[in-house]
C-alpha cells in the first residue's frame, strides 16, 4: 500500500499527534498574570495625593520556548501501541518532539489610581485598578526526534506530519479584556528623596478564558494575591526604581493546575540628561519559588487526557532581561511618556523573547 494512502495517513496521525502537546512549560502555559517589566520610570515619577492614569502598552515577541534544562523546550508522544497499515508500531515513551513557538503579545494596561491625604502609621493610602486588554497570538511546530525509536523511517514523516497537525490544533489569536486587578495603597515619603510604596493586590479571574483552549486573553479560573513592594530615590541626577513583586495561586479549577508562588523584580536606573529627560537601562527578573502541580482526580477520564500537563521537576519558570529606556518627565511631574526595549535570556520552563514598551502617566 502506498505510504500517501489517506487511510494510512489518518490513523498514524490520530494515533500519534493527540497526546503531543507543549507540555514542559511553568505557571501554566508559561504564563504569570504581573506583567514583567511593566515597572519602569513610573516607580519613580512624583506621587502626591491626587487622582493618576497610567496606559502601558507594550508588544512582546518570542520565538523560542525553554524547557526545564534552559534548552529547546519538547513534548512527549503517546506511549500506546500504533495500529496502521504498515502493521503495529511499538509505543514510542522515548520519543519527544521539539517544539517550536511564534508568539505575540499585545496588551494595553490601563491602571487608575488615587492617593488620599489620609495618613495610616505615616503613610498616605489610596487603591490602584487595572484592567488589560489583550491580543494574544501563538503558533506552534514541531520536529521530532527518532532516535532510539522503532517508528519504520518510510512511516516518520507521517508520524511528523501528525504531530504537528496537534501541535497546529493549539494554534490561537483571542484579543479581549484580561483579568481585573485591585488593590489599596500605602505611600511613604522618606525625606526628600526617597520613597517607599506597598500595595496587596488581589486579581481577580474576569479574563476570556476557555481551559481547552491554549491561548486565551484570561489566565484561569484562578485567584492571585500579589503583594508588592516598591522603592524609589530620585537625587544627584540619578532615579534609581525597583519593585519587588510576590504572586501566591490558587488552583486554576478549569485545569486542576496550580501554578507555583513567583517572585518577580523590575528595576531601572535612569540619568538625568536635561531637566525633563533621562536615560538609562532597565530591567527584570523572575524566579519561580515553588513548584508547579496538577490534580486531576474531579475529572473525566476524557477530560484527564486532554488535560493533563507533563510536570518536570516543578516546571519551575525563570527569565532576565534588560535594555535601554529613555523618559520625558513634563514639568516635573505634569506627564511621564516612556519607551524602552527589553530584551529577554537565560529562559527556563517559559517563552524568550523581546518586547517593547511605551507608557503613558499622567495626574488628572
Amino acid at each position: 500500500m502506498s505510504l500517501s494512502s489517506p487511510v494510512l495517513a489518518a490513523s498514524l496521525a490520530l494515533g500519534l499527534a493527540l497526546g503531543c502537546g507543549t507540555r514542559a512549560v511553568a505557571a501554566e502555559n508559561g504564563l504569570q498574570r504581573y506583567s514583567p517589566g511593566v515597572g519602569g520610570s513610573d516607580m519613580t515619577a512624583p506621587l502626591v495625593p491626587g487622582w493618576y492614569v497610567q496606559m502601558p502598552l507594550v508588544a512582546y515577541h518570542a520565538n523560542k520556548l525553554k524547557g526545564n534544562d534552559g534548552q529547546q523546550a519538547t513534548a512527549p508522544t503517546p506511549t500506546q501501541t500504533t495500529v496502521t497499515p504498515l502493521g503495529t508500531v511499538p509505543a514510542q515513551p522515548q520519543l519527544r518532539t521539539k517544539v517550536g513557538i511564534d508568539a505575540d503579545t499585545y496588551a494595553l494596561l490601563p491602571r487608575l489610581t488615587y492617593l488620599s491625604t489620609t495618613r495610616l502609621l505615616g503613610a498616605n493610602v489610596g487603591f490602584t485598578v487595572m484592567l488589560p486588554v489583550i491580543n494574544r497570538q501563538a503558533r506552534f511546530t514541531g520536529t521530532p526526534d527518532y532516535t532510539g525509536s522503532t517508528v519504520p523511517s518510510l512511516a516518520q514523516p507521517l508520524f511528523t506530519a501528525g504531530i504537528r497537525q496537534r501541535l497546529a490544533s493549539q494554534n490561537g489569536n483571542e484579543a479581549n479584556i484580561g483579568d481585573l486587578e485591585v488593590s489599596t495603597l500605602m505611600h511613604w515619603e522618606i525625606g526628600d528623596s526617597q520613597s517607599v510604596t506597598f500595595a496587596p493586590t488581589l486579581v481577580l479571574p474576569t479574563g476570556d478564558y476557555d481551559a481547552k483552549r491554549r491561548v486565551n486573553a484570561g489566565y484561569g479560573r484562578y485567584y492571585t494575591f500579589r503583594p508588592s513592594v516598591q522603592y524609589a530615590y530620585i537625587g544627584d541626577g540619578w532615579d534609581v526604581g525597583a519593585r519587588g513583586v510576590l504572586s501566591f495561586n490558587t488552583r486554576n479549577t478549569g485545569t486542576g493546575y496550580y501554578s507555583g508562588n513567583m517572585f518577580n523584580l523590575d528595576w531601572q536606573l535612569m540619568k538625568f540628561v536635561s531637566d525633563d529627560v533621562r536615560v538609562g537601562v532597565q530591567g527584570y527578573f523572575v524566579r519561580q519559588l515553588s513548584g508547579d502541580t496538577q490534580d486531576l482526580s474531579k475529572f473525566s477520564a476524557t477530560d484527564q487526557q486532554i488535560l493533563a500537563k507533563e510536570i518536570v521537576n516543578g516546571n519551575k519558570a525563570s527569565v532576565n532581561a534588560i535594555g535601554p529606556a529613555i523618559a520625558w518627565l513634563k514639568n516635573g511631574g505634569e506627564m511621564l511618556l516612556e519607551g524602552k526595549f527589553l530584551r529577554e535570556f537565560n529562559a527556563r520552563n517559559r517563552t524568550e523573547g523581546q518586547a517593547f514598551w511605551l507608557t503613558v502617566s499622567k495626574p488628572l
